[in-house]
């Protein structure tokens, strides 16, 4: 199983996007259908029901009113969660997948309207949970909507991230033009799904994104740069900048919606450092020195651990 970094590490007030002004660099996230519990909640919200099988929820999809609809998207991401769980546990899944049920999830897709497109990105993700490539021919039409299509973002920004997680080759052309969208969060979602993404443009196209003006984005890219084979040291300015304090002060006394709880700028210096420890730099060490005292017990840690692994001077 790989790992995907990613995480909404700002805030924004309620009426705005919530994709818009936010760093999204930083949790691990196991690849595969656990994303999609995330995305129905983000879309649908945890809607309590009566169970239903895999099959019985996929007829709601096609065939209930809004509310069981809603409820039945949210039950099947939740279902192949669980059978995912069960299966890297070595336990048998909880849920029985019905002979065809694949094929049933694509007629599904064939009938529902066009513009149906959260719907659209749910079954995509259950199908690529499946392994089923038609899951991320699915993401990738998503990924040529129009801003007055989704004009939040929030079915790009999931699609983009899927398909990073995925790790789909076909991608990586579509996800490099979105590192220069005028929605922070798009490019920044792009920025980190590339560093799973294959393609000789990658690593450069990352490199140039670390000159950018927005924290967000350049921030992104960075730590994409240190996952990649081999680490780009080219990060490691941005890194360092994102490891201390003062970057995240100044963002917030520039936009007060910016960084303004400090758990996440403690999960970003985290990050931050972890990144740095990645890159091997001997030039790195006397900040990761600096960070043992740290009146953040996180950032701290991070810190001894980076210093422990490259063992002594």
């Amino acid at each position: 199983m790989n790992e995907t970094e990613v995480q909404i590490a700002g805030d924004s007030e309620p009426e705005e996007s919530p994709y818009r002004n936010l760093w999204v660099p930083l949790i691990i996230v196991p690849a595969g259908i656990v994303i999609a519990i995330v995305i129905v909640f983000a879309l649908f919200g945890a809607i309590a029901g009566e169970e239903a099988s895999l099959a019985e929820n996929l007829d709601r999809v096609l065939h209930g009113g809004q509310n069981d609809r809603d409820q039945a998207l949210f039950n099947l991401a939740r279902q192949a969660t669980e059978n995912h769980t069960a299966v890297s546990e070595g336990r048998e899944p909880p849920w029985a997948v019905e002979e065809g049920f694949l094929g049933r999830v694509r007629m599904v897709v064939g009938q529902i309207d066009e513009d149906e497109y959260s719907t659209r990105l749910t079954l995509g993700v259950l199908l690529s949970s499946f392994g089923d490539p038609g899951g991320a021919e699915i993401l990738l039409a998503l990924l040529e909507l129009s801003d007055d299509d989704d004009p939040q973002g929030k079915v790009r920004f999931d699609a983009i991230l899927n398909l990073g997680l995925i790790g789909t080759p076909a991608a990586t052309e579509p996800v490099l033009v979105f590192l220069q969208h005028e929605d922070e969060g798009l490019q920044s979602i792009a920025a980190i799904a590339l560093q799973a993404l294959p393609g000789e443009g990658v690593r450069a196209a990352l490199v140039a994104t670390l000159s950018d003006s927005v924290l967000s984005v350049r921030g992104s890219a960075a730590v994409s740069l240190s996952k990649l084979d081999p680490p780009e040291p080219a990060a490691a300015p941005v890194l360092r900048e994102l490891a201390g304090t003062e970057t995240y002060a100044s963002e917030n006394g520039l936009d007060v919606r910016k960084y303004r709880l400090g758990r996440l700028v403690s999960q970003n210096r985290v990050r931050a450092v972890q990144a740095l420890a990645r890159l091997g730099r001997p030039e790195d060490r006397a900040l990761l020195e600096s960070l043992e005292g740290d009146e953040d017990l996180a950032v701290r840690e991070a810190a001894l651990v980076a210093l422990r692994d490259r063992g002594p001077r």
